[in-house]
């Protein structure tokens, strides 16, 4: 754990290598590391080492990359490396004192009440959920044609966290406008956030008009849900998993929380905390899905295989559950490759707020400091033949993802996602009902990342020919 003062922190430590200043001073690599960050920063790696620095729009950034370096970064004591200084820039989308614009007492006391609905006892019935919002989507396709597959994911990740999480109200109460509002929320996260949230920008005016239109629709939900249950505790929802006395949604956990006075959340803080939980992880989850079926596409040798772990496990006609999804050892597999070649979280990212090293070299207090899962995950010290897509990798006797900190695509240590487990039973979920559905194939010679926002989808349109499959169809 990095916890050094500022004296013994440059003490017999040397300042990490620059990066060769082919850039302006003040702008760093700027055009560069906007067009694609992971190129620089994996060619920079390969030039110059797993530690090295470099100027971006007068940012002193810190670059590090391993397993050992990525351990330095996320057990540091926050008094030293600062995961809230680096995210203000999100307060606009979560809200003034939520997660990161919170301390970080007031962000853990934020999440503690919701870790239990994400938690394994309330998974299976969200499983339920999402097949059936699955299956109800793609009954809305033709037999066949051409669809953009991140837009359709995008649609089912959103109806199956919203009804999930905040419950059927909400999700009856914003329809089809729920997907179009989350995406300009997503979209107006990018590079120029980082220095000024506020800038008068297109992005950020539409990312502003979507967080009020859901902040609004959620804080009539939370009005008639305490009008029916004085004082904010939870109420049941027909045909919702909360139904279950010991199964309720994060919205009637949040009314049911107290102050350490004992009193009600207050609406705003409610409303910030389902916002900031929907989208942290309803894109990653689109995101994965999206390039676990792009890969897929790209090996088909794969698919097959996949379909008879489907049968073996999964009786047609059977309900999908937990218990199934955790024995699908192929396709999960599949999905963690897809995580570690096209991880949904691309930079992540601390704030040194005193002279600290990492593996040897000086931070200086005011760097900021960053990782990539992206460049990470490549490191043929750490995955073999890293480049190639192989999910016999986390298979007994190879297991390459138990190195600690080697596989980082939704963080590491105390700020790891917390809905890790929910991400990974959707996206599963949505694959083990579309390998069953319907044939997909690449209607694009390929299909490249986005990296004009921090979770790069492939760029839009995703554009995918498919057909509906015949019920028994092997």
């Amino acid at each position: 754990m990095t916890t050094g003062t500022s004296a013994a922190a440059g003490r017999g430590t040397l300042p990490a290598p620059r990066l060769p200043a082919r850039h302006l001073p003040w702008l760093g690599p700027l055009p560069a590391f906007h067009r694609d960050p992971v190129a620089l920063l994996r060619t920079a790696r390969e030039q110059v080492g797993n530690t090295f620095a470099f100027p971006l729009l007068g940012q002193e950034i810190v670059f590090v990359c391993g397993p050992e370096a990525h351990a330095e970064v996320f057990e540091a004591d926050e008094t030293v490396l600062s995961p809230r200084e680096a995210y203000r820039f999100m307060a606009p989308v979560f809200g003034r004192g939520i997660g990161y614009d919170a301390t970080p007492e007031e962000m853990d006391a934020q999440i503690a009440p919701i870790r239990p609905v994400l938690g394994s006892r309330n998974l299976d019935a969200y499983a339920r959920v999402m097949e059936a919002e699955v299956r109800a989507q793609v009954a809305r396709w033709p037999a066949e044609g051409e669809i953009d597959l991140l837009a359709e994911l995008n649609r089912m990740t959103v109806a199956i966290a919203t009804r999930c999480l905040i419950g059927e109200e909400f999700h009856r109460r914003m329809g089809p406008e729920l997907p179009r509002l989350y995406h300009e929320l997503e979209s107006g996260i990018r590079l120029a956030g980082m220095l000024s949230p506020k800038a008068p920008i297109p992005a950020f005016r539409r990312r502003d008009r979507a967080r009020a239109a859901i902040a609004d629709a959620i804080g009539e939900v939370i009005a008639e849900r305490r009008g029916r249950r004085p004082g904010g505790g939870p109420a049941g929802l027909p045909g919702h998993p909360s139904d279950a006395a010991r199964e309720q949604d994060m919205l009637a956990v949040l009314l049911a929380a107290r102050t350490p006075d004992g009193q009600p959340l207050p609406d705003h803080i409610v409303t910030g905390i389902l916002i900031g939980m929907i989208f942290a992880g309803q894109h990653t989850s689109a995101v994965l899905a999206t390039w676990t079926g792009v890969l897929l596409m790209r090996h088909p040798e794969y698919v097959p295989r996949l379909r008879a772990e489907q049968d073996e496990l999964w009786e047609t006609g059977s309900r999908l559950g937990t218990r199934i999804l955790h024995r699908m050892e192929l396709l999960g597999n599949c999905v963690r490759e897809a995580e570690r070649l096209h991880p949904p979280l691309i930079l992540l990212m601390r704030k040194a707020l005193r002279d600290t090293t990492i593996r040897g070299h000086r931070v200086p207090a005011g760097s900021l400091v960053m990782v990539s899962p992206a460049v990470a995950h490549r490191m043929p010290e750490v995955f073999r033949d890293p480049d190639r897509f192989d999910p016999s990798r986390y298979g007994a006797g190879r297991t390459e993802h138990h190195r600690p900190y080697g596989l980082i695509g939704f963080g590491g240590g105390k700020h790891r996602c917390i809905g890790l487990a929910f991400a990974y039973l959707q996206v599963k979920t949505v694959w083990s009902v579309l390998l069953r559905a319907v044939d997909l194939r690449p209607a694009r010679s390929a299909y490249a990342p986005d990296y004009s926002t921090f979770v790069p989808a492939p760029t839009a349109p995703c554009t995918v020919r498919h057909r509906k499959r015949s019920a028994g169809a092997s």
